[in-house]
């Protein structure tokens, strides 16, 4: 059995009630039953612009989908956050794209 780290308390508020809340479903069960995919849909920028939801935490909620082999979703016209750039660019890894995301 694997065991996932949690997100804290005030991630899950924002994300059980923010912008992309919907796709997870309608009510609040619903909506915690489908979280990774609530959290994979936004952002970077997205995700840093939720009241309470600075780079620290945005960094936490990529953290926490890579570990279920799963990321935010790239910007179209692949705007990214300066944290975000930092971190890719010390990293020198490749930055992974779903097929999905283009055309």
């Amino acid at each position: 059995m694997r065991v996932m780290a949690k997100l804290s308390r005030a991630i899950l508020t924002v994300l059980l009630s923010g912008r992309h809340s919907a796709l997870g479903g309608r009510s609040p069960r619903d909506r915690a039953a489908n979280l990774a995919r609530i959290a994979s849909a936004y952002s970077r920028f997205e995700l840093e612009q939720e009241k309470g939801i600075g780079p620290a935490r945005a960094a936490e909620v990529e953290v926490w989908l890579r570990r279920q082999g799963l990321s935010l979703r790239v910007e179209r016209d692949g705007a990214v956050s300066a944290i975000a750039l930092a971190e890719m660019t010390t990293a020198g890894g490749a930055v992974r794209v779903a097929s999905s995301e283009f055309p």
